[in-house]
């Protein structure tokens, strides 16, 4: 018992000093513990604002994209000219993004079209300089943009910008060319408020940085002097951490990497923040353990005294340990209902269980010293039991799949765990203890589950189909093919959101709808939509399934199931379909052709919608046999039935060919058609008759009008030959060369008159240019102070009946103003002015001369001028003629009743007239200054103006 007294006093320092040890490692315990809650507090920040950054720049480039969507198909003149209501709308579009607060559409050579704002005067600053600007003019240029930050050339402000390229521009440039900017301006004071809500301590400070270390947002306060950069990691990297030495010391780093974007959400935290947190730890714990000491220091006094107790106590703990021992043994026992079993480094058994020897077959006796390979025929995993041995000693043990045989024979699959055996004395390792469990049911069940998804992954490769599941997350569990139809790499990052940025602008709102829609109600969809792949191609898309409703009321539903299938093909095939049906028509509408089908054998009779409006059949009632000749003009069914008889004669071709009038079944209208077509024959028995129709209405109306025309020409010309006959038996003049003035003079107002209806085709001519015609080879233009002549009243076309008499009348009036009436005079003044009636059976047309010689008295006699005057007024034309012979001049009011003559038509001037051309005002004639005017009722014309 001496020695134990001797080493009293060391074990008693030892005991003495072992609280405050305890404490120092309960120390650097609780640092190690702080920091690392520290990283996991910066850890959680980072990921919150990467989440948060995600989403609000998400919302950035759908909004860009609608604002793309918004002007796309406009130019940029278009777009300036609608920059008042573009404005607004993008305006509205900003309100909805909290931290954005100004929206550009900028063209190709930097310069802004039209912002949320007003712009500032012309000369604005432009953005061509920037590196958003710069980066969208690539080729291989990203969808979306997040710039650098920059200071606002306006106020000065900083700001970053969330910018995508301008598609489908109206600006007819060559596919894929660059052509300009929508750019979203982004406040990081104003993003600040949403980063200030995820530092979760004081100190902690959380940054928004590009992958390039440029610094986009802070938290709070002035931005900082030198930002911590990135902590070492993979490029792309989906977080990274670490130390680094700052201007403040040792920081603490946590970056999260936001899904979709070349950004990093950055959470830092100064070592020097940390240490008041451990001291507030710590600081117990070393009182606690020098507490400790000094009770050990009391108790180890005590020990000393009470020896013999401490004996007794002794004796009591190993009485103890025996029974500790007892109860080891009955769980030793238990465990030998499992499967285990203990090898030498041979492989012999040394111990096997009584579960081996029901999971095997073999009991202990026919199996102890054996080798296990031999007995159990195991099949090693590739690297034999050199690599069991390798990984045993590198990890302390190893768990691997086995192949071995039961005593009958059945081959089994177990899970085994080995560890070494180590020798108690030595500490050598002398064997292997090693567990077991039989996977042979589970692995029969996952082959088949295997089996089974093989089958359905060839049913879904061979028909195109791809399965995918979206949680209310966004997040979409889906086949690797699945990101291949939206013209991504198979197998690469796919959520909800990276699908909305790859679908067609036109499409993307519907799938959007679609979606809020099934949050709400839920149930089965089948949508049809269409994609942009990165070569600009596009696709359509098929996507069937069910959702189910979010009882949260989210956008997104609680899970969506489904399948999507690319129908680029049939969608082609349908366009193209329809693209000729389209072109069909559309050269049958320009033909007016309408196509017929009649089956002789079942008598049912097809007609297009162009057929049925040739017949003037209505819409509904059915097309027959009997209805068809029942609309056939009598007179013309014979002529159907004779080309019918035709084209089925033996020696004939086949082909059926007539001109008929039809008489409309609803409106009575008389059409002529022409039909043509083709007969079938099935073993000489008439069996389909194919064809179209045609109306040829028009052309045989023309071809009437020009026999008519034809005639009428004829009838003119001999008209016209005896009135100058007349002209040149009833003129009297007193000397030849008067005379042939005379009849030059009415011949050639015949002359105007044919030229008028030959302009008018024959069928009239208008009033004003007779008016016009007839005065504008008394009027000088050259001469200062010459007549003039003012005509007032409509435009109206005068029946061919009655022009050629009414040019004579003008003329002899005009020839008798030069002689004798105010166009004799300097400073003459002529005004015919016409009108119709009301009620339009009369036509008046006012001669009135001012400004001539006085008239005492009206003239003794009549000439032949004025003969032709009456006659023609009132025998040919059978109106009624009123002359009189004012101081000032003659007027001379001529009124025609209608009633003999077609009505005059108050139609506008063909296109042949100058007043119908392009510079002319409506209804003026552009005509030298000081000849016949045309001016509106009440106008005046002032003398020496044109």
């Amino acid at each position: 018992m001496a020695t134990p007294w001797r080493l009293g006093p060391l074990l008693l320092a030892v005991i003495v000093a072992l609280p405050l040890v305890v404490a120092a490692a309960g120390a650097w315990r609780s640092w190690q513990g702080v920091r690392r809650e520290a990283r996991v507090e910066l850890t959680r920040s980072a990921d919150a604002a990467a989440e948060y950054g995600m989403r609000v720049l998400v919302a950035y480039a759908l909004a860009a994209r609608q604002v793309d969507a918004l002007i796309a198909g406009l130019s940029d003149a278009e777009i300036v000219a609608r920059e008042r209501e573009l404005r607004a709308e993008l305006r509205a579009l900003v309100a909805e993004l909290p931290q954005a607060e100004n929206c550009f559409i900028l063209d190709r050579h930097g310069a802004p079209l039209v912002a949320s704002r007003p712009l500032p005067a012309p000369g604005q600053p432009s953005a061509a300089d920037r590196d958003f600007f710069l980066e969208m003019q690539r080729p291989d240029a990203p969808a979306v943009h997040i710039s650098r930050l920059h200071a606002s050339r306006l106020d000065g402000r900083a700001f970053f910008a969330v910018s995508r390229r301008r598609s489908e521009s109206g600006n007819r440039l060559p596919p894929g060319s660059f052509d300009g900017v929508v750019n979203l301006s982004v406040f990081p004071d104003v993003l600040a408020e949403g980063l200030r809500q995820f530092v979760a301590s004081p100190g902690a400070s959380i940054l928004l940085l590009r992958e390039d270390g440029g610094l986009l947002a802070w938290n709070a306060g002035e931005p900082p002097s030198a930002p911590p950069a990135l902590p070492p990691g993979p490029a792309g990297a989906r977080r990274r951490a670490g130390t680094v030495e700052g201007p403040e010391g040792l920081l603490h780093i946590a970056a999260t990497r936001l899904e979709g974007f070349p950004l990093y959400a950055l959470a830092y935290r100064p070592e020097a923040g940390i240490l008041p947190l451990w001291w507030r730890e710590v600081l117990p714990q070393f009182g606690l353990g020098l507490t400790a000491s000094l009770a050990l220091l009391g108790l180890g006094l005590l020990v000393r005294q009470h020896q013999g107790q401490l004996i007794a106590a002794n004796a009591s703990l190993e009485a103890r340990v025996a029974e500790r021992t007892a109860a080891l043994r009955e769980v030793t026992d238990a465990l030998d209902l499992s499967p285990s079993m203990i090898a030498d480094l041979e492989g012999r058994i040394l111990h096997w269980s009584a579960g081996c020897e029901r999971l095997y077959g073999w009991t202990r006796e026919e199996v102890l010293g054996r080798r296990a390979r031999e007995v159990l025929q195991t099949e090693l995993p590739p690297g034999g039991m050199a690599a069991i041995d390798a990984a045993i000693a590198r990890d302390g043990n190893w768990h691997g799949e086995l192949r071995q045989r039961r005593k009958d024979g059945t081959p089994l699959i177990v899970a085994a765990q080995w560890t070494y055996r180590y020798d108690p004395l030595t500490g050598e390792p002398n064997g292997f203890v090693s567990t077991r469990s039989d996977l042979t049911a589970l692995r029969r069940v996952e082959r088949s589950v295997a089996r089974s998804e093989a089958s359905l992954r060839r049913a879904q490769e061979a028909s195109g189909v791809v399965a995918f599941e979206i949680d209310h997350h966004g997040l979409v569990g889906t086949d690797p093919a699945l990101p291949g139809l939206f013209g991504l790499p198979p197998g690469a990052p796919f959520d909800f959101a990276t699908m909305l940025t790859k679908i067609h602008p036109e499409d993307v709102l519907r799938v959007v709808e679609e979606h809020r829609r099934l949050a709400r109600q839920g149930g089965a969809f089948a949508t049809e939509f269409r994609v942009l792949w990165p070569d600009g191609s596009e696709h359509w898309l098929l996507s069937r399934g069910e959702a189910e409703a979010d009882p949260a009321a989210g956008p997104l539903p609680a899970r969506i199931r489904g399948v999507c299938l690319d129908i680029t093909g049939r969608r082609r095939a349908e366009t193209a379909l329809a693209a000729s049906e389209e072109r069909l028509r559309l050269a049958q509408e320009a033909a007016g052709l309408g196509i017929y089908d009649y089956d002789y054998v079942t008598g049912k009779v097809t007609w297009d919608a162009r057929m049925r409006v040739l017949w003037s059949l209505p819409e509904g009632e059915e097309v027959t046999r009997r209805r068809f000749v029942a609309a056939i003009h009598p007179e013309d069914r014979g002529r159907r039935r004779a080309a019918l008889r035709r084209a089925m004669a033996p020696e004939g071709d086949g082909v059926y060919q007539a001109e008929l009038r039809v008489i409309g079944l609803a409106d009575g209208r008389e059409r002529w058609i022409a039909l043509s077509g083709r007969l079938r024959f099935d073993g000489g028995r008439l069996v389909r008759l194919v064809g179209i129709a045609m109306d040829i209405t028009d052309r045989k109306a023309a071809e009437a009008r020009g026999l008519l025309l034809m005639r009428e020409v004829d009838h003119r010309a001999k008209n016209a030959l005896a009135v100058v006959q007349a002209a040149l038996r009833l003129s009297r003049a007193e000397t030849p060369a008067e005379l042939v003035r005379i009849v030059e003079g009415r011949v050639a107002a015949l002359a105007r008159a044919q030229t008028a209806l030959a302009q008018r085709r024959w069928e009239g001519a208008e009033l004003r240019r007779l008016v016009e015609g007839e005065l504008e080879p008394f009027l000088s233009p050259e001469s200062v102070g010459a007549p003039r002549a003012l005509l007032i009243g409509p435009a109206l076309t005068i029946p061919a009946g009655a022009v050629q008499p009414l040019c004579m009348t003008l003329h002899e009036l005009a020839t008798n103003a030069v002689k004798y009436g105010a166009l004799s005079a300097p400073g003459g003044l002529l005004t015919v002015n016409w009108r119709l009636e009301p009620g339009g059976r009369e036509l008046t047309l006012i001669w009135r001369e001012t400004g001539g010689p006085l008239i005492a008295a009206a003239p003794a006699r009549r000439g032949f001028g004025s003969r032709v005057i009456q006659q023609t007024a009132e025998g040919q034309l059978g109106g009624r003629l009123e002359r009189l012979w004012l101081a000032d001049g003659l007027r001379c009011e001529l009124t025609l009743p209608l009633r003999r003559q077609d009505a005059p038509v108050a139609v506008p001037p063909p296109e042949d007239d100058p007043a119908s051309r392009p510079g002319s005002a409506a209804g003026q004639v552009p005509r030298p200054p000081s000849l016949v005017r045309e001016v509106r009722p009440r106008s005046r014309v002032l003398p020496g103006q044109g």
